[in-house]
């Protein structure tokens, strides 16, 4: 008979208590032997694949990822910048268009897979997040919504760099989203953008701790390649490994470019953090742990770790003859918010550059510096003599600056009279107008015109105003009237006006009078209905109770039946349905050649037989 049926005769399948009918399953021990060499399921692996690959050490592999977490945290602090001066517009169909991707890589210099991951981490970080536009916003930026930096920025700009790098790494590895989808093509052929729904996977934090694990696992220093590592995880897990190996290499390349790698191997500090983070989850915390110093009191091992490895950031600046700042190290918060006010960023690194310029040193003064301020700073921050070409710059340019003024004003009053305006300045009942003297004979205010003439005129004094070309505008007040109406004549009956040619109408009467008397014969004589049986069959109910009564047992018989009916022209006619309701003077029923469902009006029904 049945092959199964055999199997399970002869033990070689056994059924599964408490399963579905017909459910079986393999015996462990019969796997076993089907996996053996010459099995069709192939050999059985007993041991861990062998990573061939030399070890590093140490110190290498955490001073090559210490690095590369600089590189990162710039990267990041670049982006925000560049979209708080320039935000970056939500597509209505959800996400971060192409075009904005790009510019955001081309002014990085970066590529744009890696800017793509950068900022899917900033978002679920929560340094950047959606603003509603409004008004004429929407119209420059194209769309209702824009992507620009959170207040949390300005609190992660605050911490220390191993902080900073530690809160980016958390909420990349939690991140319920896949950012080497970014830049494919969905089902449906359109691309998939940055921050958009089809780069949501719930798998993808499973994927990287899993990833994490097996290079956690492995001695410290130990680089295994890519092939190596799918190997183990398709070791450990085979059907939770299968077909995932596109997302575990992805996971590899993004460890490394985040810094969490090193050389290939997992660094002390990622070590450290994928352990907070698992104690975290058999805990039930919060795995992002996104904490400031002012709330958890102390820093993690984590940041400890990093801190350690990391140069120490610098409070002090070279200021050279050539007006460029040089920093010997990565600048405290401190500093780095007050280069950012006074100097141009040139370029990155170990050591950055900046240099002061005419528009840097105006920027400072706008943003409420003044000269003496500017010395100050540069003669506290600067390890070496502040040159004397700085000194001359800061000075001229505050000598220029404020030299021409802009403000708001709603109306002035001018008069050659100077003590006229005197008075009118003096007066305690015009002080709600705020009056404010730019000249000798000059008053402003920041209300409106007529507001001004208003209480001019009642505290007595007798305002003329002009226009922009200082002519006296004169003109008479102007007499309020209702709008026009139409003189009402004789009320005209709308029914006595034909609407329609006499013709028309006497044709349009002949025929509702032949419906009419249509519809009362058919109520007076019972129609025959077409299609019923003619001889032995059941009689025809004429009377409209006696009809209402077969529709009602049809439809709790759900029965079909002959219904005779008037229509709108007067025409008689018979259908076979199935009735569904009765309600509301109509009855509604069911065609069962056409399928279709048909409304009959009540009083129309002339006859109604059951079908056998």
């Amino acid at each position: 008979g049945s092959p199964i049926r055999w199997l399970v005769e002869h033990r070689l399948l056994v059924r599964m208590s408490g399963g579905r009918n017909g459910t079986v399953e393999l015996p462990r021990e019969v796997g076993l032997v089907l996996r053996r060499d010459a099995g069709p399921l192939g050999p059985l692996r007993t041991s861990p694949p062998v990573v061939s690959g030399p070890p590093r050490e140490v110190k290498s592999v955490d001073s090559a990822g210490a690095g590369q977490t600089m590189e990162m945290v710039r990267h990041t602090e670049a982006m925000l910048e560049a979209l708080t001066a320039e935000p970056a517009p939500v597509l209505r169909s959800g996400g971060v268009g192409v075009r904005d991707l790009r510019r955001l890589a081309r002014g990085l210099g970066l590529d744009e897979p890696t800017t793509a991951l950068l900022f899917e981490v900033a978002y679920a970080a929560g340094l950047t997040g959606e603003m509603e536009l409004t008004g004429a916003a929407t119209t420059r930026y194209g769309g209702d919504q824009q992507i620009l930096p959170t207040g949390g920025y300005e609190v992660w700009r605050a911490v220390s760099l191993a902080q900073r790098w530690e809160q980016l790494a958390r909420a990349w590895m939690s991140m319920p989203r896949q950012a080497g989808l970014i830049g494919q093509r969905d089902d449906r052929d359109r691309p998939i953008s940055v921050l958009s729904a089809e780069a949501e996977r719930a798998g993808a934090p499973a994927a990287r701790r899993a990833v994490l694990a097996v290079l956690a696992d492995l001695p410290p220093g130990t680089a295994p390649t890519t092939d190596e590592v799918l190997e183990l995880l398709d070791w450990r897990a085979p059907r939770r490994a299968r077909g995932r190996e596109a997302a575990h290499r992805e996971v590899l390349a993004e460890a490394a470019t985040l810094g969490v790698t090193g050389l290939g191997a997992l660094t002390t500090y990622g070590r450290l953090l994928l352990a907070e983070l698992t104690e975290a989850d058999e805990r039930g915390d919060d795995p992002l742990g996104l904490r400031s110093d002012a709330e958890s009191g102390d820093a993690s091992t984590t940041v400890r770790a990093l801190d350690g490895l990391l140069p120490a950031p610098v409070d002090h600046v070279l200021v050279q003859a050539d007006l460029t700042v040089v920093v010997p190290g990565p600048p405290d918060p401190a500093l780095a918010a007050e280069l950012d006010v006074v100097a141009e960023h040139e370029s990155a690194g170990g050591a950055s550059v900046h240099r002061v310029t005419t528009a840097s040193i105006r920027r400072a003064l706008d943003a409420g510096y003044t000269a003496d301020d500017l010395h100050a700073l540069f003669r506290r921050r600067s390890r070496t003599p502040v040159p004397q070409g700085l000194t001359y710059l800061v000075d001229d340019v505050a000598r220029k600056h404020g030299g021409l003024r802009v403000g708001a004003a709603g109306a002035y009053v001018r008069s050659d009279d100077e003590a006229l305006l005197t008075e009118v300045q003096a007066d305690r009942r015009l002080e709600p107008l705020a009056f404010r003297r730019l000249a000798p004979t000059v008053l402003v205010t920041p209300y409106q015109v007529n507001r001004m003439l208003i209480a001019l005129r009642d505290a007595g004094y007798a305002p003329v105003p002009e226009d922009a070309g200082g002519a006296t505008v004169l003109a008479r007040p102007k007499t309020r009237r209702a709008p026009a109406r139409t003189a009402i004549g004789r009320a005209v009956d709308p029914l006595a006006t034909p609407k329609l040619p006499m013709p028309r109408l006497l044709g349009v009467v002949e025929q509702i009078r032949r419906g009419e008397a249509a519809a009362r014969a058919a109520r007076r004589a019972p129609a025959v209905v077409r299609g019923a049986p003619a001889a032995g069959g059941p009689t025809p109910v004429s009377g409209h109770g006696d009809a209402l009564a077969v529709l009602q047992q049809a439809v709790r018989d759900k029965a079909l039946v002959w219904v005779g009916y008037v229509d709108a022209h007067g025409a008689t006619a018979s259908r076979l349905v199935r009735p569904v309701s009765i309600g509301a003077g109509y009855l509604r029923a069911e065609d069962d050649r056409t399928e279709m469902l048909h409304t009959f009006a009540l009083h129309r029904i002339t006859a109604a037989v059951l079908e056998e």
